[in-house]
């Protein structure tokens, strides 16, 4: 059976407390989400009765809001080799071309170690789909992360939150791959490992991304959460600016259960 990760971290924490924190956080968040709903719903009154009278009864869990940051642990990293000269430009969005009932992983070989990545077609399927077709045609091999913040020197960071930026060949916070697509609502929190796109106009996306490297749910929820960060986490709290992604390759995978 394959291991349930659940991760989310606050900036400072070590990686096994971090764990141990997101188990907190996923059953506080989903009460209050879940007793929020009932009561715009009307029924508030009889939502309180009923806690107070069974206050030890677990919180139901919330479709949609927590799970995209509770993914099943990818496999092993896959044989890969760069593509040499890859295309950073294209006319045309790919074709949207996921297939159904699979699951996918991504990993990004980095000069600091390989990040995997759960990514979740079913929560953000434009997001997802575009990003495979890029990593497929070598689009991210060579680039760098372009910046990392909170930065004290540099470009200014476009997020107020600890977060690592790539996707962008040229490097400048405003590059892309030649064409947009329309984004996916937000699913999810931008909690420790969270994979995002990013753009400055988030209603459409291209290539840019960041992973959260803490605990970054102060950002606006504009941006389209497409993934997971379950393992490699060492490798993603040691990105600074300028690290080398080597390569990033895909993995189709049995899907979320």
């Amino acid at each position: 059976m394959e291991k349930i990760s659940r991760v989310d971290y606050a900036p400072n924490m070590k990686p096994l407390k971090a764990i141990r924190y997101v188990r907190q956080r996923t059953v506080m968040q989903s009460f209050a989400y879940v007793r929020l709903r009932t009561i715009a719903g009307g029924g508030a009154i009889c939502a309180l009765a009923l806690a107070a009278c069974n206050s030890n009864a677990a919180p139901s869990a919330t479709p949609g809001l927590v799970t995209i940051q509770t993914a099943v642990t990818c496999p092993a990293p896959p044989l890969h080799a760069a593509v040499a000269n890859p295309p950073r430009h294209f006319a045309a969005p790919p074709r949207f071309t996921l297939a159904h009932d699979v699951g996918y992983c991504a990993y990004i070989d980095t000069a600091a170690g390989v990040i995997s990545i759960r990514l979740r077609p079913e929560y953000a399927p434009h997001a997802v789909s575009d990003f495979i077709a890029l990593a497929q045609q070598g689009f991210y091999d060579g680039l760098a992360f372009s910046q990392v913040c909170p930065a004290t020197s540099g470009t200014a960071c476009a997020i107020a939150a600890p977060v690592a930026f790539a996707g962008d060949p040229t490097a400048t916070g405003t590059g892309g791959p030649g064409y947009t697509v329309a984004s996916d609502p937000v699913v999810g929190n931008y909690l420790f490992g969270a994979v995002a796109m990013y753009s400055a106009t988030p209603a459409t996306i291209g290539s840019q991304f960041f992973i959260s490297r803490g605990d970054s749910s102060t950002v606006a929820r504009k941006y389209d959460i497409f993934g997971q960060v379950t393992d490699g986490f060492a490798a993603l709290t040691a990105l600074q600016k300028g690290t080398t992604i080597v390569w990033v390759a895909i993995a189709v995978t049995a899907p979320e259960p």
